[in-house]
């Protein structure tokens, strides 16, 4: 009977660790731009390792999320350790943003070089 109790508590806490790791957009953005300052070799060349999966997949087209709302929109991106996307933020709160949220949560990409690694993405 106490190994079921233990359990739900087991796995409550162990969804802090998942959970994403900056407060908000504007937090995330400055991780990602002070990332790509000062990791710059690093970040390029897994961009375009992100780049060539990303596309591979579709995953910005995969949903339909371009045509939930219109005008440009900044993403970033939380991945950690194993390249899973624990945490997304945007610059605004749209049809778009709701849409990618579900497209990227979750997609495991290639292990970045360090972690947590933050990918920023402009859709127009």
């Amino acid at each position: 009977m106490t190994r079921v109790a233990l359990a739900p508590i087991c796995l409550l806490l162990a969804l802090p660790a998942a959970a994403q790791s900056a407060p908000d957009f504007a937090h995330a953005s400055a991780r990602a731009d002070a990332q790509r300052e000062h990791r710059r070799a690093e970040t390029s060349k897994y961009a375009d390792a992100w780049a060539a999966f990303n596309n591979a997949q579709h995953l910005d087209e995969r949903d339909g999320c371009y045509f939930k709302a219109e005008g440009e929109l900044t993403q970033v991106l939380e991945i950690d350790a194993a390249g899973r996307v624990v945490g997304y933020y945007a610059d605004r709160d749209n049809g778009r943003s709701q849409c990618w949220r579900a497209t990227y949560l979750g997609v495991v990409f290639p292990k970045p070089p360090f972690a947590p690694y933050w990918h920023t993405l402009v859709m127009h």
